[in-house]
Order: structure tokens, then sequence, then C-alpha cells
């Protein structure tokens, strides 16, 4: 069987491809064996190469063509046959010559086919003012039109035509008139004078002759096309084109403050490969002879900063954590990410494997996440910063109670007010107002303020400042010498032991009565399955219960194990004030100053100040 297209002339349509219009148009010419004018041509696909190469598809469909209908699994055979009706009738007879005209269309075109048709049958002394008599007064039955003589007989005729590249062989049987017709041998002996050797069709040429197809071309041998070969490509595994584009949610709305303008990456990620170039596939004409293939051409890649190529130099890998760039082809990555102005709707969120500098403010509702440092100039607003590294605040932070910042390391920052914060390393600033802030080591408030003022401030060790509340007597909640993580889990784990309890209890009772009805009757199939998924219910909450319980006893014996921290106070701490140590508790309610607060015979005493 013959690849695509090279039996499409047996319909009236055939699909060609190339990489240009021209070239598909030619090739598909050449295999229909047709002129360009005697086909329609559709463009069914174009693609322009810029990264890829370049294909056109084109359908061309052959204008006046009657098609045979075959069976629908006879692809090779099918739409082969001509139905023309008959135009004219000659006989002989011992009288003489008849001609018997039934189609009087297009006079011009039926006379000359008439005479062309008696001058191949060698007629002599033929009558032709009878004959245009007939056709202009459209004279039915048989009219005399030469005297008596033998006829000529016309025996059938294979035609062979080769297309231009020797890839196909088209056969056309002329039909016969009187004469014999072709058989198989007349076929091989006109194939073999041709010297074509590969791809040769018997079925079709069987078909040709047992079905008496004349005078219409078929595809009878086909060699096999090269496969050119693939250019070598690269394939990026990062966004190369960065269009600044918002994010579409899966509610279908947008998101303006994820842009996407950053492409992290993590040391030794593949950045980009290279697919190798492939040498492509020879072919073979109907002559025997090979056809060779045009190999692809090979690339290479040019190495930018803080990367480095495989071994076998086909796949490019980032050196460091940080932003992949693509700059002219070359891939970059840079391990700092700035900000020369604000983080805004001109940025959009930032997410950067690596150190984020911000020269400008960070504005309410945006976020930073770095695997870094977080550095700020400006004022950080209602905005959110998580870093796996420090956070650095040039001035500071005015949060609204919307701010959040948590960050692996310690939090520097100028003053800190309506923030929430969470840091697994210590807390330096001036002031500290009215916020949530939990540090697992120290709490420093220094500078020229060194002020704490409301909201909750917990540190694992040590808090110091300056003052402690206010003169108006703000409640501020200072607690030391328990870890945060611990306690905020410890206080989890008891709300989540309270809740299974309360539906365990509610499961029971829902047992306790079922199973007291099914002892005097038997049980609706409804409620039968309410107690059995209400057991089930009850042995899985059991579980995870008395798993809690056990978590919750180990989190309560690391805090009664931990060493008391204390608070040191170099002015004054104002009523209002309450000081937790280890979960010992002591409210102030008169000044204190210059002391230091500790844990001592399980009490909070007021000592001496600890520099």
């Amino acid at each position: 069987m013959g690849k695509r297209g090279e039996i499409m002339d047996l319909k009236n349509y055939l699909v060609s491809e190339g990489p240009t219009y021209n070239e598909a148009v030619t090739k598909g010419l050449s295999m229909l064996n047709v002129t360009i004018e005697e086909v329609d041509i559709e463009i069914l696909k174009e693609v322009k190469g810029f990264l890829r190469k370049s294909k056109v598809v084109v359908k061309l469909t052959k204008k006046n063509n009657t098609l045979y209908k075959g069976t629908n699994d006879d692809k090779n055979t099918i739409n082969c046959t001509e139905n023309n009706e008959k135009k004219f009738t000659v006989i002989y007879k011992d009288e003489g010559v008849y001609l018997s005209i039934t189609n009087f269309k297009s006079s011009s075109v039926l006379q000359k086919e008439i005479n062309d048709y008696l001058a191949k049958k060698e007629i002599i002394d033929v009558n032709k003012d009878a004959i245009n008599n007939a056709i202009k007064n459209s004279t039915s039955g048989y009219i005399y039109i030469a005297p008596a003589q033998n006829e000529k007989k016309i025996n059938a005729e294979i035609v062979l035509d080769v297309s231009k590249n020797n890839l196909y062989c088209s056969a056309m049987v002329l039909e016969p008139d009187g004469g014999d017709d072709v058989t198989l041998s007349d076929f091989k002996k006109k194939i073999s004078e041709l010297g074509i050797v590969y791809g040769i069709d018997y079925e079709k040429i069987n078909y040709i002759l047992d079905n008496k197809i004349y005078n219409k071309k078929v595809i009878i041998a086909s060699g096999t096309e090269p496969q050119n070969g693939v250019d070598a490509k690269v394939v990026y595994h990062i966004d190369i084109e960065q269009k600044n584009t918002p994010a579409i949610l899966e509610d279908g709305n947008v998101d303006f403050k994820q842009l996407n303008l950053i492409s992290n990456v993590k040391k030794d990620t593949i950045l980009a490969e290279i697919n190798p170039s492939t040498k492509g596939t020879n072919g073979q004409d109907i002559f025997g002879n090979v056809v060779s293939a045009i190999p692809g051409k090979d690339t290479l890649f040019k190495l930018g900063k803080n990367v480095y190529l495989s071994e076998d130099s086909l796949k490019l890998h980032a050196n460091i954590d940080g932003q992949a760039v693509i700059k002219n082809g070359i891939i970059n990555v840079e391990e700092v990410y700035e900000v020369k102005g604000d983080v805004d709707n001109s940025t959009g969120n930032i997410t950067f494997n690596g150190r984020v500098i911000v020269k400008g403010n960070v504005k309410s509702g945006f976020s930073i996440d770095s695997a870094g440092d977080i550095l700020v100039h400006g004022v950080v607003e209602g905005a959110r910063l998580t870093s796996s590294g420090d956070i650095i605040l040039n001035r500071g932070v005015q949060g609204n109670n919307q701010a959040y910042l948590e960050c692996t390391g310690n939090l520097i920052a100028k003053y800190i007010e309506n923030t929430q914060i969470r840091t697994y390393g210590s807390i330096e600033a001036d002031c500290l107002l009215h916020s949530n802030t939990m540090a697992k080591k120290n709490i420093t408030i220094s500078g020229k303020k060194g002020l704490i003022v409301g909201g909750e401030v917990r540190a694992g060790e040590h808090i110091s400042a300056k003052i402690i509340g206010s003169h108006m007597g703000t409640l501020t909640k200072i607690e030391v010498g328990i870890d945060p993580d611990e306690k905020s889990r410890s206080e989890n784990l008891k709300e989540e032991i309270n809740d299974i309890e309360k539906k365990l209890e509610s499961l029971k009772k829902t047992i306790d009565l079922l199973n007291k009805i099914s002892k005097n009757s038997k049980l609706p199939k409804n409620k039968e399955e309410i107690l059995i998924k209400s057991v089930k219910a009850y042995k899985v909450l059991k579980t995870n219960h008395d798993e809690l319980i056990k978590e919750f006893n180990i989190v309560e014996s690391k805090l009664q194990s931990t060493k008391a921290g204390k608070v040191h106070v170099s002015k004054v701490i104002y009523p209002g004030a309450k000081i937790v140590i280890s979960n010992v508790i002591r409210q102030i309610y008169d000044e204190l100053t210059t002391c230091t607060l500790s844990l001592i015979d399980g009490e909070v005493s007021v000592g001496a100040y600890e520099k």
C-alpha cells in the first residue's frame, strides 16, 4: 500500500503538504498528473515557522471529475471508472457505414469528435455534408455516411507517465475499439521496458484489468519519499516570554496582583534542553534508486551567568537558586531580585528564590515571598512578607491590622505598628505598638523610644524594652519562657480534643439508643445503616482522640521543662501590663521601674535590672 496522497487521484481530490504554498501545490499537481487549471485549490492549514518549521497543507480538487463509487474498505481501487454518456455510434453494414447521434449538445465539439473518430478508424469517402446536416437538424436514427468497407480494429494501449521526481508512475489504458484488450503480461512488459522495479501495485493493475477502466490515470507504482531530518530544537523549561499578564483564577476572575514576572529556579534545575537533530530516512524511487534525506541542522547553547551544561551539552542547568532571565537568547540566573520602585500594581506580588530588595514601599494588599532575605528601604503597609532568611525594614511597618510578617531568621525594623509577626529568630525594633508578635528567641525593643504598647508579645527566651505599657493603662500582654510554637500547638490540640470529645459523646448517645431499640425489635434498614456508620465513625474518632491526647501530653511535658525566660525593663512598666513567665501570670497594678522580672519559687518576681 502506498503513502498518503499516492492514490488520491483515484478520487476527485488530493491533500498535499510542503514547507511553502508553491511546493505543496507543485507536489500535488505532480501526483495528480494534472495542470493547475484543472484543479481547485483550498488551503487547509498554514503554520508559519519561528522556533519550528513552516508547513502548508492544501487540498486539490479535480474539476468535472466523474466518480466510481466503490467499497469503503477498498482505498486503493475506488473512484476510478468513467461513466460518460455516449454521444454517437458508428456501425458497419454491407450497404455502408452508418452514424447515429444520441447527444447533440455542443455541436462544434461534437463535430470535431466525430471527425477525429472517423479519421482514427480510417473510414474513407465520408459524406461530411450528411454529418453536418444531421448535427444541424438534430437528426435521430442512423444516417448513411460512407460506402461499405472493412472496420479497422484498434487495440487497447497502455500509456505510462512517470512523475518528475521519479516517485510515482501512473497508467492509463486507452479503450480498444474492435481490437484486443490489454493483459497483465502487457502491463508487466511495459513496466519492465520503462525500467520500473520498485513499488509496483499489481492489485491496482488487476483492478484496472478486471473492471476495464479506460482513459483514466491511475497510479500503479509508488516509491518511498525520503523523510528529511528534524532540526535541533531548544525546549525551554522556564517562561521565556514573561508577558506581564495577570493570573486567571479558577472561578474565571483575574488576579491583577499575580503578574508572573519572575521565573524562579532552584540550583541544578534544568532551564532548557536541546532536542538533537535527526539524520532523516532515505527514500527510494520507482527505479530502485536511493532518494537521499536532508539531515536536520544542529544548535548549541550560549552560556550566561550562574548556569552550567550537562556532560552531553544538551541540558542547561541553574548553578544557584534565583531568577532565570533570558536576554538575546542567553539564559542567566540572578540571585538578587531588585524592585527599583514600589511593590504595587506595576510589579504585582513577588515570589523569588533568592534575596529581594525593594527600593520603595510595599503597598497594602501585596506580598513578597522570598527564599532569601527581604530588604525594604521604604515603608511596609498592610502587606504580607514571608522570608526563609531575615526581614530588614530600614523604616518600618504601618500594618493597619492587615500586615503579616514571617521569617525563618531575624526581623529588624525601625518601628512596628498594628502588625502580626512570627519569626523563628529574634526581633529588634525601636518601638512595637499594638501588634501580635511572636519570636522563638528574643525580642529587643531599644533605640530612642524602646516602647512596647498594646497587643500580645511572646518570646521563647527574653524580652527587653525601655517602656512596657502606657500611663493610659493600655492592655499589654508580655509572655516569655515558653516556646511560642509549642504553646500555640498546645492550645490548638486542646480545641481539637474538645471538639472530638463532643462528637464522641453525641455518637455514643446515638449508638446506645439504637442498640436499646434493637433489643426489643428488628431495626428498620435505614436505622441499621445509621448504627453501622455511627459505630465506624466512633472507632475512627476514638483512635484520633487517643493520638491527640498522646501528642498533647508530650507538648505539655516540653512546656513544663522549658527554662524560664526574663523580662528586662530599663525605665518603667505601667499598670495594665500582664507579665506571663512559663504560664505563671503577674498583673501589673503599680508602676515598676528599672527592673527585671523572672520566675522564682513559682512566682513572677521583680528584681534588679539586668542588662
